[in-house]
């Protein structure tokens, strides 16, 4: 009989049942340390590649799979996201990003600040349309038997999936030397590839294969929820702006400092 080295109780099997540790603690050496690094910083984490092998299978039945309780081989909804999200930015040029704020603006000092607080904060803003899918997503399916909560976990799921089918084409464009924000053939087929991955997400969690309505449905839930996540986003962004100017006299957005 085994004894729990944390929590000294009897183990019969792999995993203490007490506190979850495993039964056989090996020493710690230079190597196990490289090697638990090393997992955890790369897609060599067993938990990451299972996970995104399942998701780009079938995104809408490994969902429903983690919401009924297979859970040990997934990597947490919210942690693979932001894990996802931080992968796909290191292919995103931040030239064309760049380039795009300029050409809204002629302000070549407030397009910058913008461009650089947007790729600074590029995660959490991608992150947090989440609560705006998963709110609009559950106005539309009052009837569905999953709640608020677990369709946040689904739609953390969906767009981490859609975020891994754009890279391929973000690579394609910077071989190519074509800004990823153009929209001409390659651009385009990246952004139906990205709606086609969501809708059929949203067709599979849901159990609307029947009719060609969910595909819609779920377009018009990512469209809905994009325009009021940008409004809101907006919203409170021009107010923090405001108070800090006023309040605190900081001038977030030079206007005329040069760029150097």
């Amino acid at each position: 009989m085994t004894i729990c080295q944390n929590c000294e109780t009897a183990v019969d099997g792999k995993f203490c049942s007490q506190c979850g540790q495993k039964a056989n603690v090996k020493r710690i050496t230079t190597r196990a340390i490289f090697s638990d690094f090393i997992k955890k910083i790369t897609l060599w984490d067993k938990g990451l590649l299972y996970t995104t092998v399942q998701l780009m299978k079938s995104p809408g039945k490994m969902a429903r799979a983690y919401l009924k309780g297979k859970r040990v081989n997934f990597t947490k909804p919210l942690n693979y996201i932001l894990i996802i999200v931080a992968i796909s930015v290191l292919f995103f040029p931040r030239n064309d990003l760049d380039e795009a704020m300029s050409g809204m603006n002629n302000n070549l000092a407030r397009s910058s600040w913008y461009s650089d607080w947007i790729f600074s904060n590029i995660t959490v803003i991608y992150v947090m349309m989440i609560p705006f899918l998963a709110l609009v997503s559950r106005w539309f399916n009052k009837k569905a038997d999953v709640n608020y909560a677990e369709q946040f976990v689904f739609y953390c799921y969906l767009m981490a999936g859609c975020t891994i089918v754009t890279i391929p084409f973000t690579v394609t464009l910077n071989l190519l030397h074509i800004s990823a924000l153009t929209l001409g053939p390659i651009g385009i087929l990246q952004y139906m590839c990205w709606f086609l991955f969501f809708a059929w997400g949203y067709v599979q969690f849901f159990n609307k294969q029947r009719s060609y309505w969910g595909g819609i449905q779920g377009v018009l839930v990512l469209l809905i929820a994009y325009i009021i996540y940008i409004f809101v986003f907006g919203l409170l962004l021009g107010l923090a702006i405001f108070i800090a100017k006023v309040l605190f006299e900081i001038d977030l957005v030079p206007l005329s400092k040069p760029v150097q």
